[in-house]
This record gives structure tokens, sequence and C-alpha cells, in this order.
């Protein structure tokens, strides 16, 4: 009695929004069938992958795509075939189309066949592939042509292409208004040209509880959102992707008047003409104490501001009650004093050890398995890339993420485990006094001295109420 051998195939349908030329999911899935029964090939039904509603473009934004790879990759794989309808299916990114076709072939030895293109094996058979491939992706490219100038003509006519800006919510294509958010965008205009500023105004909204339409609190970045946008007077504003920006009448009922959003307009440019310029110089630095201080009050950088000051940057966004408003050459002489005061070996200096703190449900246990995990997830991060289901860009950002979290754990568990020490005073004020000779050289550049003030600072905290600079010194000087 002969053996008889059965091939076990899987199948991955995809259906975009964008394109109407593509048989639906249903469709698809009864072609394949068709094909598995006629070629004598069993499909699993728990290998059935499809992905809706997604482009073809980037594999890594198709969640069951993925799955399918990675059961291909398993010890196990329980399917030797990957049936489609056809290779547009696959991807629609000729160089993503061979780097996972060469992987399944190559490496995992499943093939992949679509149901409606048969090839001839051998070397014209690859080269009709590379033809359909490159043809697929010539087609999204014109696709997405075509989708924006869509867009673009759609702009022009003044039709709804956008999420609704706060004060409106969508409605048939068009917005309509939402009568207690519109009184809101009323106030905010009424406000800002009484002279009130924008980071007050996101103040006011946010104590009365008013949110956006994500759910988040407002800013002065928000505030000038809604005051820039035309939405409010009737009309609708486009942004085309590297081009200029369409704006035609909408549908819509407006909110406020021309003139009430013209003078916010006014207003805003005569702000910014006046606003000290936002651009960095080309050392990175405006004051050696840089991105070392912090409020008291929320933990927020203090950043320079016209003047020769510095302010709390939550304060500055209308996250912050306290704006810690210093002169910046005071702020950097009681850095100095203080250090110079720690330098001194007679010194009746007084330290409190604060380790890093741990989570509150961290344990020792806990934390340790942690790590265990995470070396073992580094291990399965190598080898997705080393077999060449990762490509470079995504291994990189994945072994970023997973170095920063070991690290986190680490400082915890260290934590931890460490017993409470006093603090090394003598190598502390030998720190300091190396770090005030950098300090004190006049003809040293903003970053050295930066550099030299972060050799011994972790962060100095000032409150302004308290009139307080605390220096929290590191340990692993």
């Amino acid at each position: 009695m002969g053996v008889i051998f059965v091939r076990r195939c899987a199948a991955y349908i995809r259906v975009s929004t964008d394109d109407q030329a593509e048989l639906s999911p249903e469709s698809q899935l009864e072609e394949i069938k068709k094909y598995a029964l006629r070629e004598s090939l069993v499909l699993l039904p728990e290998h059935i992958y499809a992905d809706t509603g997604i482009s073809g473009k980037s594999a890594s934004n198709r969640p069951e795509f993925m799955r399918m790879i990675a059961a291909a990759k398993g010890p196990d794989c329980p399917f030797s075939v990957i049936l489609l309808w056809k290779y547009s299916r696959f991807a629609r990114n000729q160089e993503e189309s061979i780097f996972y076709k060469s992987v399944l072939r190559s490496k995992c030895g499943v093939d992949v066949v679509s149901v409606t293109e048969p090839l001839v094996s051998g070397p014209f058979g690859s080269l009709i592939e590379r033809i359909i491939e490159w043809m697929d992706e010539f087609y999204s490219i014109r696709l997405s042509q075509e989708v924006r100038r869509s867009m673009a003509l759609n702009a022009s006519q003044g039709r709804l292409q956008s999420a609704p800006p706060f004060g409106y919510r969508a409605s048939g294509g068009s917005l309509e208004v939402v009568a207690e958010e519109a009184d809101w965008v009323r106030h905010i205009y009424s406000a800002f040209l009484s002279g009130r500023s924008t980071r007050s105004i996101a103040l006011e909204l946010n104590d009365a509880a008013v949110h956006t339409h994500r759910g988040g609190n407002f800013e002065s970045r928000t505030i000038e959102y809604i005051l820039r946008n035309p939405a409010y007077t009737g009309q609708l504003r486009w942004h085309e992707r590297g081009g200029d920006v369409i704006v035609a009448r909408g549908s819509h009922e407006p909110i406020l008047d021309r003139a009430s959003w013209e003078a916010a307009q006014r207003r805003l440019d005569d702000l910014k003409s006046r606003r000290h310029p936002h651009s960095r110089p080309a050392d990175g630095l405006k004051f050696w104490a840089g991105g070392l201080v912090r409020c008291a009050a929320c933990g927020s950088t203090l950043v320079y501001e016209k003047g020769g000051r510095c302010k709390c940057n939550g304060y500055a966004r209308g996250r912050c009650r306290e704006s810690q408003r210093t002169p910046v050459s005071v702020l950097e002489s009681a850095i100095m004093s203080r250090l110079e005061l720690d330098s001194r070996d007679a010194a009746p200096a007084e330290y409190e050890l604060l380790p890093p703190q741990p989570p509150p449900d961290a344990s020792l246990p806990g934390l340790r398995s942690s790590l265990r995990r995470a070396a073992a997830e580094k291990r399965r991060l190598l080898d997705a890339y080393t077999s060449g289901a990762l490509d470079l860009e995504a291994f990189r950002r994945a072994a970023e993420e997973l170095s920063a979290r070991c690290g986190r754990l680490e400082s915890s568990l260290r934590a931890l485990e460490a017993s409470p020490s006093p603090c090394p005073s003598a190598q502390l004020e030998s720190s300091v006094r190396a770090a005030l000779t950098s300090l004190s050289d006049a003809g040293g550049t903003l970053e050295e001295r930066n550099a030299a003030a972060r050799c011994v600072l972790e962060s100095c905290v000032y409150s302004r109420s308290g009139d307080k600079l605390t220096l929290i010194y590191r340990l692993d000087m």
C-alpha cells in the first residue's frame, strides 16, 4: 500500500480601502479554496490570515501578515505553501516582497503561490514574478498619486477630509456645530483679543475641565491652533503633502465673523514679530546651566528667555502655574556658591542620600524575573534579525527600547539591593573642586562648562516661592 503525502497550506488575504479593483475577502478566499481543491492541497482553517483596510506598502503595518511570517518561522510550521489571490496581496513594495519571499522560501521551506497568476518553474518564471512585483509597486505609486490629486480637488471644493476641529463634529461629510464647544471658541477669541495670553486661556479651560477632542488638556499651542484655524469662519483648510495650503469655502455654519478671526491673526503676527527667536545657536546652549535646572512645582526644565532670564518650560506651555522666572546670572551664581561651599574640606556640609526609586510594586524576585525575560527577549530579537525577519532599522529601534528597559530594571534592582550608606563626601569634594576649575575658566565654552557641571550634578531643583535651590549630586563620579 503506497504512502500518500498531503501538502498543507495557509492563505493570506488583504483588502485595502482605496482600490476598487480588488475582490472582497470572501471572494479571495473562495478563489483560494477552489485552487487548493484542484491541486489537492489541504487549507488549514486556523492559518487563514486576513488584513482588511490596510495598504500593502509596509509589512510592519499589517499584523496578520507578520503573524503569518512568525508562524512560518516557527519550529513546527504546519504548512508548506501560502496561497494568495494575486501577488499584489502579498506586498505592493517590491523590496519587501523579495525580502519576505526569500526568507520564506530559503529559510522556512514555505512557497508563496498566486492562484490566479501561474508561473513556470525556472529562471523565466522568476523573471515574470519580478515583473509582476514591479508592476504592483508602480500601480501602488500611481494610485497614491491619484488619491492625493482627488483629495486636493475635494479640498478646493470645500469638502471635509480631516478630523473636525474643536467646536464641531463630523456629520454627513460636513461639520456640525457643537454648541457648548462653540461657546468656548468664541470665548477664546474674545479673551485673546482683549489682551490675554494663550497660556492663561489654556489654564482657564483646563480649570473648567474642558478637554480637547483627544481627551487631553489645552496648551498654549492648542489655543494658537484654534486661533489660526479658518474653519470657524466657514472655510476649510487642507495641507497638501509637500505642496501648498488649500483654503476653500465649506458648507458648514461659521462660529465667528471674519473680522474677529482676522483681528486675531494680526495680534498673533504682531506677537510673533516681537517674540525672541526660538532657534538654537550653533553651540546648542544659551547658558552653561542649561538642561540642569528643573522646576520644583512640575519638574520641567528651566529654559532661556529674552532678557537673560530663564523660566519653567511647563509654565511657558500652559501646564504649570509657577513661572520660576529668574535671571540666569543669579541662578548660575547660586550654583557656583553652593559648589564652592561643598568643595571645602572644613565645610560642615550635610548630604541626604537619595537612591533611584523603584516602582512601588517592585520586588527583588519580580525585578530579577523581568531581567531574565528581557535577556530572553534580546536573544529572540537577535534571532529575528539574523534570520531576516526584521530589517536593520526595525531591529535597531527594538534593541534601543529593550536596552533602555533593561537599564531601568537594573537601576531599580540596585536600589533595592543597596543598603543605606553615608555619602562619599571626600570623593565628592574632590570632584566638585575639579568641576569648579572648569566652571571658573572664563575662556571655556558653554558646552565645556556644562559638561563639567554634569560630571558632578545629576540636576538642580529651583523654587522661586521658597527661594530655594537644591543640588542633586551624582554618586557614580
